[in-house]
């Protein structure tokens, strides 16, 4: 495959990445469904050489929130970012990091005031575009009833409203208002980036193939809840120049997408499956 020759395109494992690929073909379409990260997997990850904003930041910028949640929600960055990005700690120290600034974050909104409707017009706001290519790729799956489960630390209601036209199968967080339209309180479990493979998944079980993208090394293993599954096509997006990393990222993924703000070579193999190529 053309798409495949390019410079940006990296596969750890050829003979892994052929076999895997085969078997997609193979079985072909009907036998396939996709689990997909959100922020920076179907979404662009870099947006005019800035990293592009995520749905909690949609979340943060909605205009009925107070300059006191504002403030707070700076502090919190600073009180727990620095731990949070420490290479020294262990994924689980990490993730004990994140679900306190989770906790501390809800705490920090508990009776704010916002509507379902606010928190979708603050994302009618801001650009939060989708990878160049990504709505071809999803009415494909949609043309060929293909399921779509997200899996995403994010906030689930811009999840849907962004996708809603496809209809994807959420599994992330969801903010609870109460009747006077404050935030009560955010579901639980608390879906993160280092335990998404905790999660049991809406997946069709008479479809044992599932081709996973992702943008992290927990992405990697989003579909480790799944059982009885024959092939798992793993692809990463991979952003920067960090060389171990990208190792990491070869050693998880089947491929590798290096810098590359697209889901053409993502949409090519789905139409290699789906026999159109």
């Amino acid at each position: 495959m053309e798409e495949l020759q390019q410079e940006n395109v990296i596969i750890g494992d050829k003979e892994g990445f052929e076999k895997k690929l085969k078997n997609l073909i193979s079985d072909g379409i009907d036998k396939l469904q996709i689990i997909a990260d959100f922020d920076g997997t179907l979404t662009k990850s870099v947006v005019d050489g800035k990293p592009a904003l995520h749905s909690i930041d949609v979340f943060k910028h909605t205009a009925t929130l107070s300059q006191t949640y504002r403030d707070g929600y700076d502090t919190l960055a600073m009180k727990h970012g620095p731990a949070y990005e420490n290479p020294n700690l262990s994924v689980e120290e990490r993730q004990e990091v994140l679900y306190r600034w989770w906790e501390d974050h809800e705490n920090l909104c508990a009776g704010e005031t916002m509507t379902l409707n606010d928190l979708l017009q603050s994302n009618d706001n801001i650009n939060t575009p989708l990878r160049d290519g990504c709505e071809k790729m999803l009415r494909l799956l949609s043309d060929h009833q293909v399921p779509l489960i997200v899996l995403s630390a994010g906030l689930g209601e811009i999840i849907e409203y962004v996708l809603k036209e496809y209809k994807p199968r959420v599994v992330s967080n969801y903010i609870r208002f109460d009747e006077n339209g404050r935030i009560k309180e955010f579901s639980r479990p608390t879906v993160s980036m280092f335990n998404k493979h905790m999660f049991p998944l809406p997946v069709d079980q008479e479809r044992h193939n599932v081709m996973l993208l992702g943008d992290s090394i927990g992405d990697c293993n989003m579909a480790d809840s799944v059982p009885d599954m024959k092939t798992v096509l793993k692809i990463g997006f991979f952003v920067g120049t960090d060389e171990k990393k990208l190792e990491r990222y070869k050693s998880c993924y089947d491929l590798v997408l290096v810098d590359d703000q697209t889901m053409y070579t993502v949409t090519a193999l789905l139409g290699r499956i789906a026999g159109l190529s």
